[in-house]
């Protein structure tokens, strides 16, 4: 087994995360009012809290979905505060990002659950 350098692993685990497409729409629905919600506090979240409040299904998406934030450039949606050990016993005690919502990050997903809103209501 050979050792991967930092930039390395990252490359490794973009090309994954690419690999696994996108987030389904539904489930990015989901994991945006979740975010909302859990953001609204100030308090860092992540992972583990997301696992605690949304469905099975939707959380198997949860790391690429909030990889997916992170990597937008404009805006900022979440800023990195912490690590901690993930909740899920499939990880075996491996470490989880904590963040904290930018305002412009409240900004940004409150406008997209308002434009999916919009979109219902022009497809009713």
């Amino acid at each position: 087994m050979t050792t991967l350098t930092p930039d390395q692993a990252a490359a490794r685990a973009r090309r994954i995360l690419a690999a696994l497409g996108p987030v389904p729409a539904w489930t990015t629905a989901v994991l945006d009012q979740a975010v909302l919600h859990l953001g609204r506090s100030g308090r860092p979240f992540g992972s583990n809290d997301l696992r605690l409040i949304v469905p099975a299904d939707d959380c198997k998406a949860a790391g690429l979905y909030l990889h997916q934030l992170i990597e937008l450039e404009t805006p900022v949606v979440l800023v990195k505060v912490a690590e901690v050990v993930s909740i899920n016993p499939k990880a075996h005690g491996k470490r989880v990002n904590e963040y904290r919502l930018t305002a412009a990050g409240r900004r940004y997903l409150e406008a997209r659950v308002a434009a999916r809103t919009q979109q219902r209501k022009a497809a009713a």
